[in-house]
């Protein structure tokens, strides 16, 4: 990303930490308390493949992780948007999107995707016939999305920008502005941003239910109930990144100006709130003291706070201590979106490998972030090699 004529590193490494974060999301998900295995419908598992070695830390990571980080990558793609669309007109920014979200996604769902799965097929089966995965992974599995789901979903979101553009041309810019003046006023700021996040969360998740995916979409599913809440995000950087935001956000008395120590406690603060709130309603439902919507929509409340203490820990952190160019980072930072596409299988088949060894659940995590990061790594750089995925990814 681009300001003014120096290019904002911090950025771009923030993108590529979510990346970590999403590989470190899929490695932990074979060992919360709460995992389980359905065998007769692997795809309603928790996860592909669940270890029996469990630990209450992975239960705190996933859900630390899940209030904030797939918001913060649409934010961050949103950015992008406006100004690539300002240079590109309509046709030209929708090919490159289908250059760069479409090839990809389809390559991932055809290839990459039904790899992870087979470790999950063996382990609901015991059978090691490749049609019998193909026919049970497409009718019976419904052709699960996995990770990529992220991808198709912010090509459809970048439809729906071009279509605001073309039906009204200053929208990003008289949104932003107004955005950016309004941050001289923190908390009001604050105000605005968390009520427009609560309206676009809340109201869906209560009707159509909590954690609530289509289901039927096959490799174009995707969270039902949250559709709406990535759409503001993604909407919400696009706004900013039409006008000079950071030269707002960052400065004087503004929130994000603030310390990234004090974000980092108010993330924490909030993420306990998080915790807090949902031991109690479940206690208070369970009880006849509350209703389960109320007891819902509580959490909620507190699930949006936590989702905007973490943003403001991620964006100040890394606009205040990741200003220099480093030669780690920029390997990371131009090799995150192939990480992305290709670490699904490793995360699976190493958590498959490591199913019958007797290891304490962190060093089994351990072993499968690493070990899935490192070859996805390399995996980019090789393939990067290549003119036409280089462009791609």
């Amino acid at each position: 990303m681009e300001t003014g004529n120096t290019r904002a590193v911090w950025l771009d490494y923030l993108r590529s930490f979510v990346t970590l974060l999403v590989v470190a999301h899929h490695a932990a998900l074979a060992y919360p308390t709460f995992a389980y295995f359905d065998p007769a419908h692997y795809i309603y598992s928790t996860a592909p493949i669940v270890d029996d070695g469990r630990w209450v830390g992975m239960d705190r990571f996933i859900g630390f992780n899940d209030l904030f980080f797939m918001p913060l990558m649409f934010l961050i793609s949103g950015l992008f948007t406006y100004r690539g669309l300002r240079k590109k007109g309509a046709k030209g920014y929708l090919t490159d999107r289908f250059m760069r979200l479409g090839i990809p996604f389809l390559v991932a769902e055809l290839l990459v995707i039904p790899l992870a799965y087979v470790p999950s097929f063996y382990v609901a089966t015991h059978s090691t016939n490749a049609i019998a995965f193909i026919e049970d992974y497409i009718g019976k599995q419904q052709w699960p999305v996995g990770p990529p789901w992220f991808i198709w979903l912010l090509l459809a979101f970048d439809g729906v920008a071009v279509l605001i553009v073309k039906l009204s041309p200053s929208f990003f810019e008289l949104v932003g502005n107004k955005l950016t003046k309004l941050s001289k006023q923190p908390v009001l700021f604050g105000g605005v941003i968390y009520s427009l996040t609560a309206i676009s969360l809340i109201p869906l998740s209560l009707w159509v239910g909590q954690y609530t995916w289509i289901g039927n979409w096959g490799p174009l599913d995707f969270q039902l109930n949250r559709l709406l809440f990535y759409l503001f995000f993604f909407l919400l950087g696009g706004c900013l990144g039409s006008t000079d935001w950071q030269g707002y956000l960052f400065k004087g008395d503004n929130f994000f100006n603030r310390n990234w120590l004090f974000w980092v406690l108010l993330s924490l603060i909030a993420y306990l709130s998080v915790v807090l709130i949902s031991g109690l309603g479940e206690d208070w439902v369970r009880q006849g003291r509350l209703s389960s919507t109320m007891g819902f929509f509580l959490y909620d409340v507190a699930f949006v706070a936590s989702c905007l203490a973490s943003i403001g820990a991620c964006l100040s952190f890394f606009r205040q201590k990741m200003i220099q160019p480093s030669e780690g980072w920029a390997s990371l930072s131009g090799n995150a979106y192939g990480i992305y596409i290709v670490h699904y299988p490793f995360v699976t088949w190493l958590q498959f490998a490591l199913l019958a060894v007797e290891l304490p659940a962190i060093v089994k995590f351990l072993i499968v972030f690493l070990g899935s990061l490192s070859v996805s790594w390399l995996l980019s750089q090789l393939a990067r090699r290549n003119s036409f995925v280089a462009q791609a990814l």
